[in-house]
Formats: C-alpha cells, sequence, structure tokens
C-alpha cells in the first residue's frame, strides 16, 4: 500500500499581511430546538414500590421517567393544580 503526501505549494502559504481566516460552509443547517426547562429530582421508594414501577414499565414498555410524569400530571389534575 502506498500513500501520496499532500503537495506543499506556495499557494498554500499566504503572503504576510494578507492571512485571512478560513470560512467553513456549513453542509447542513442544524435544526435548534427550544430551550426546554427541566429540574433533576430524587424519588426515594421502598423495594416493593420500585420493583412494581420497574415492572409497570416493563409492562407497558415505558421508562419511569414516563411513568412518574404521567401520575404526577393525574394527580395535579384531580386537585386542580393543572
Amino acid at each position: 500500500m502506498s500513500s501520496k503526501s499532500a503537495s506543499l505549494t506556495s499557494g498554500l502559504v499566504a503572503k504576510k499581511g494578507l492571512a485571512a481566516p478560513a470560512i467553513a460552509t456549513p453542509q447542513h443547517e442544524e435544526k435548534l430546538q427550544p430551550a426546554t426547562y427541566y429540574k433533576a429530582l430524587t424519588v426515594k421508594l421502598d423495594r416493593d414500590r420500585y420493583e412494581a414501577l420497574k415492572r409497570a414499565g416493563v409492562k407497558f414498555d415505558k421508562k419511569s421517567q414516563e411513568i412518574f410524569v404521567d401520575a404526577l400530571d393525574a394527580w395535579l389534575k384531580v386537585n386542580e393544580f393543572i
């Protein structure tokens, strides 16, 4: 396998005083998502509740986060906070 080195010519070197930063053109425009506020919380569960939460997650194919958010939304709605 032979590797060919890049050609180093005088065209690669800027004359003194004429150097300028390279301008990169974006290949694709990134879509910016709106800023979302999240606050991390810690919930302590006894073993029975923890295992029930995990079984529910497997049964309904949901993460614990989704289950907690759904449950909190339901509780807030019943108690007229939302």
